[in-house]
């Protein structure tokens, strides 16, 4: 189906995502930090890539700036956070955000999001 590649430093969460994914029939692959998702990322095209807002080195609109810079606008890009308040639309497109996923992941929502964005 779809080529993913899920970028998160906390190992539960970037499981529990994998799985929902790999339910969906999605080919994924992981990484622990940053900077091992953007090796990944010169190597190998991804369809989506969903990174967590937050991790020890850059974050997740620091990756999805390097992305599209430098892979082109056909990846789609979603941010994982377990922070609750709104994110800035305007400002998640510019650095080339698609759309914003909620921790603990929902099975479902994460479908609608696939759904919606990779058809």
């Amino acid at each position: 189906m779809f080529n993913i590649l899920v970028i998160d430093d906390d190992m539960i969460l970037r499981d529990s995502l994998s799985k929902c994914l790999e339910k969906l029939g999605c080919d994924v692959s992981t990484a622990d930090t940053a900077e091992t998702g953007i090796q990944k990322i010169q190597k190998v095209h991804f369809d989506a890539i969903f990174a967590s807002l937050c991790m020890h080195s850059i974050g997740g609109r620091g990756i999805a700036r390097w992305v599209r810079k430098n892979n082109g606008s056909d990846t789609k890009f979603f941010i994982t956070t377990s922070w609750k308040g709104e994110l800035e639309k305007e400002l998640l497109h510019y650095d080339g955000i698609h759309d914003v996923i909620r921790k603990p992941f929902s099975f479902s929502e994460v479908r609608d999001k696939v759904l919606e964005h990779l058809g």
